[in-house]
């Protein structure tokens, strides 16, 4: 079983990630690549430093929105991360499942 949970600010905007998974299975690797894709691009395209912790378990971060100037591309390249969680999620809801928290304003 995989779990994402993606937490919005009041504009609507993500801010923070995390992912946990109880075994192994090819749900969780394409899941944990879905969610460790924004991070990696957040470091090494836009130049970010979005605060990160991982374990055998699972990956969680804050995104860095220190950048008003880079708000679109973050925008896009984490809500095609949520388009994907949904689609893999619809695919294999008995193995994944996304929590989105602070839904009140969408982007």
């Amino acid at each position: 079983m995989v779990e994402v949970r993606i937490e919005r600010d009041d504009d609507g905007k993500i801010r923070s990630v995390s992912f946990r998974k109880e075994g192994e299975g090819p749900e969780a690797l394409a899941a944990r690549a879905l969610v460790e894709a924004p991070l990696l691009g957040m470091r090494e395209y836009l130049r970010l430093s979005p605060v990160a912790t991982k374990d055998e378990a699972g990956l969680s971060y804050l995104v860095d929105r220190s950048d008003p100037f880079l708000d679109r591309e973050l925008d896009a390249i984490l809500e095609t991360m949520v388009l994907g969680l949904r689609s893999l999620e619809r695919e294999r809801p008995e193995s994944v499942v996304v929590r989105e928290v602070g839904l009140d304003v969408r982007v």
